[in-house]
């Protein structure tokens, strides 16, 4: 994962002023060139909300009405499984997403020509198929989260991992009858870690404190549009968590200060009511009054973090990501401020390279 920071007048030097733009495909590792298989509504969709990420593309102007048949093997190219990735940008394009061939489907409609549409997942999309049932024994934490996860790079669909440390807890969680992927989203709350891919790299490790923005992008120079909203629905003060230790005596732990996300006051910050609104939980995963309390903390940064939404859209970056932090400047003193990136969306037709996101923050 790229952990560099750049400005946009880089960015335009490094890619001729961002022209011209462009994109490949590649499945099983061959080239399908633009030119030879006619493709068009090329996007890719980077998460980091711990769903998978994908891409999708139409191939037109490829069969053969005569013979009835796909020309230059587009068909046969087509196949669920198959190895799967877009590199795009401009003259030094670089790999926007990894992954496989989840579904397409063939369309033969009454207007225009027949096409095949193709949908895309990276590596997380394979771990939903993944069930053991059990996950116990001497093994770390962070053993349990890279063993889950080289289950995808062992099959392909992956290039590589990279798990954080994982510490604060000492009790195990078992893992039954539940897939990989849910497991893993159980980890991540109780270890107040992001799950995500990016360019074949699976990532488990809590992101949103690295808050050093990745780019600045300026209002009607370098961003196209940008909408910021504030919402108060279901904000809290506090969070308590509740549990019981080794012996079954009660426990309890309390978290009333957001650490984590944005610049400015929180919600409970902005109204004192909200101070008072206490979530209570209770927990199977906490053994002493210190697992209660980093728990609580960890769901009260996750609440606080829906405080603040938007997105926002500009001209193709290929190097904007999720799981960093994007500053707007340029707005007003409603707008401007520093906003953490759940998705990136590059979309690509044959004139022009858009790079959409979605932003998050606990303060305004």
């Amino acid at each position: 994962m790229d952990q560099g920071s750049y400005s946009f007048a880089q960015l335009a030097k490094k890619h001729d002023n961002f022209t011209p733009p462009g994109f490949e495909i590649k499945i099983d590792g061959k080239e399908m060139s633009l030119g030879k298989y006619h493709i068009s509504n090329v996007e890719v969709e980077i998460s980091a909300t711990g769903t998978a990420g994908g891409c999708s593309f139409s191939i037109e102007g490829q069969f053969d009405h005569k013979d009835r048949k796909w020309v230059n093997d587009a068909a046969s190219l087509i196949k669920p499984g198959a190895k799967l990735s877009v590199i795009g940008g401009y003259r030094d394009r670089v790999e926007l997403f990894y992954g496989y061939v989840d579904d397409y489907a063939v369309e033969f409609g009454a207007e225009g020509t027949p096409c095949i549409k193709v949908n895309g997942l990276d590596g997380l999309g394979y771990l939903m198929n993944m069930c053991q049932p059990l996950y116990a024994g001497q093994k770390q934490p962070k053993q349990i989260v890279e063993s889950i996860l080289q289950k995808s790079q062992s099959a392909g669909f992956a290039k590589k991992i990279q798990v954080g440390q994982l510490d604060g807890f000492e009790t195990p969680i078992i893992k039954e009858q539940m897939d990989d992927w849910k497991f893993l989203m159980l980890m991540a709350q109780r270890y107040g870690a992001s799950l995500f891919a990016v360019d074949g790299e699976l990532i488990f490790d809590n992101v949103m404190t690295k808050t050093a923005p990745i780019i600045t992008l300026t209002m009607n120079k370098s961003i196209r549009s940008f909408t910021r909203r504030v919402s108060l629905a279901h904000q809290v003060g506090k969070v308590e968590i509740l549990g019981r230790d080794v012996n079954q005596k009660p426990i309890q732990g309390t978290a009333a200060r957001v650490t984590t996300g944005g610049e400015g006051k929180t919600a409970a910050e902005w109204v004192s009511g909200l101070k008072d609104a206490v979530l209570r939980e209770r927990s199977e995963y906490v053994r002493t009054q210190k697992e209660c309390e980093l728990l609580a903390q960890h769901r009260l940064n996750s609440i606080a973090m829906g405080f603040v939404s938007g997105e926002g859209e500009c001209i193709g970056i290929p190097e904007l990501i999720p799981g960093r932090y994007i500053k707007i400047d340029g707005g007003d003193e409603l707008t401007n401020g520093t906003y953490f990136i759940t998705k990136v969306y590059h979309r690509f037709n044959r004139e022009s390279y858009i790079t959409a996101f979605e932003v998050k923050g606990a303060k305004a």
